[in-house]
């Protein structure tokens, strides 16, 4: 026993002793020198030398505000509008926008065709695309007896369509412009079953009222939720993008011809209540006074009025259309004393109330 005590005793004089004999090296790392740069034979390559996540270079040279408030989200619905949905027209096109997304439009679309007597010929799901056969009235097979017939409903619509029989109608859904959003047109033929998209319109009359039909139809109460997986890839990727150039301006790009690009950011603007001075749809731009209505009276002409201020044009929206039938939006400033951050902000607003 005294033995083992003694042990412990010794042990615990060198565990103290150790402390002072042993030095602390911990800075010792200050005095190192740096060694040679490590060379690479010629015969293997640099790339696992690399750090594995890189920070890409960047030639930025607007500088960051200190403080910057992260924007709230937008609204995931993008339901603009209080109506379940819209018929929308510029220059000779017009389509249905629906507030979900394609993959559940399109099997309510195959309860409408089945509703009305409407016949499937040919179909493209992923395209969103598909083609009927003529239509004969007495085709008709309706899911419920309390349904009209189709003529009947178009004629609801438009007192001046008399007649669908031997019509065939294409109609082509694509991914909306905002988020959760669907397109769709439809086209009314009497030459035959083309399985070829028409890009122009040939009964406008008879397309919009079919447009009408389909979106009271599809928006009912009386439809359950369905969805389609083979419809998701419908649309492809987003129509509406927030780049930067090469000299770290920000734009956006919209995969719309410049008759919808203006049209939707004009929808933009007036969602977010930008003040809108004035527009020059010659010179595509857009002539911004204000981005809130606080501004009017918070900022650096007090003394002038409110009808005064809104005429103002500190920002300019400037439009331009690419070969490849791209939109490109770009914010400049038009008064040097205006605050330049309100440029980026008024870019990220029309983003934001667009996609």
């Amino acid at each position: 026993m005294q033995s083992t005590i003694r042990c412990i005793l010794v042990l615990s004089l060198l565990n103290v002793a150790a402390c002072g004999v042993i030095q602390d090296r911990s800075t010792e790392y200050t005095d190192a020198s740096s060694g040679k740069q490590l060379v690479v034979p010629e015969a293997y390559s640099k790339q696992k030398l690399r750090p594995r996540y890189p920070i890409p270079e960047i030639g930025n040279t607007r500088l960051l505000a200190e403080k910057f408030e992260l924007p709230e989200p937008p609204n995931a619905t993008a339901a603009l509008d209080t109506e379940p949905f819209l018929i929308e027209s510029v220059n000779d096109q017009t389509w249905l926008r629906l507030y979900t997304s394609p993959g559940r439009v399109w099997p309510l679309l195959d309860f409408f065709w089945q509703e009305y007597g409407l016949k499937v010929s040919h179909e493209e799901i992923s395209k969103g695309f598909l083609v009927t056969a003529p239509f004969h009235n007495n085709s008709a097979s309706k899911i419920n007896s309390s349904s009209v017939s189709l003529i009947d409903g178009l004629k609801a619509i438009n007192e001046a369509i008399t007649h669908v029989e031997g019509y065939t109608f294409q109609a082509k859904l694509n991914q909306g412009v905002r988020r959760n959003t669907s397109e769709l047109q439809i086209r009314a033929l009497m030459q035959g079953a083309e399985t070829q998209w028409q890009t122009s319109p040939k009964n406008a009359e008879l397309e919009r009222a079919m447009l009408s039909l389909v979106g009271a139809f599809v928006t009912s109460d009386e439809l359950s939720d369905r969805h389609s997986l083979l419809a998701n890839d419908i649309g492809g990727e987003s129509l509406v993008r927030l780049l930067q150039d090469e000299s770290g301006e920000n734009y956006l790009e919209l995969l719309l011809s410049f008759e919808r690009a203006w049209s939707e950011i004009g929808k933009a603007l007036s969602s977010a209540e930008v003040i809108v001075s004035d527009f020059d749809r010659s010179q595509k731009i857009y002539f911004i006074s204000y981005l809130q209505e606080e501004d009017l009276s918070s900022w650096y002409d007090l003394s002038a009025p409110d009808e005064v201020l809104r005429k103002e044009r500190n920002l300019a929206i400037e439009l331009e259309e690419t070969e490849d039938g791209k939109t490109i939006v770009r914010v400049k400033r038009l008064n040097p004393k205006f605050d330049e951050e309100k440029q980026y902000e008024l870019l990220n607003i029309v983003f934001e109330h667009i996609s």
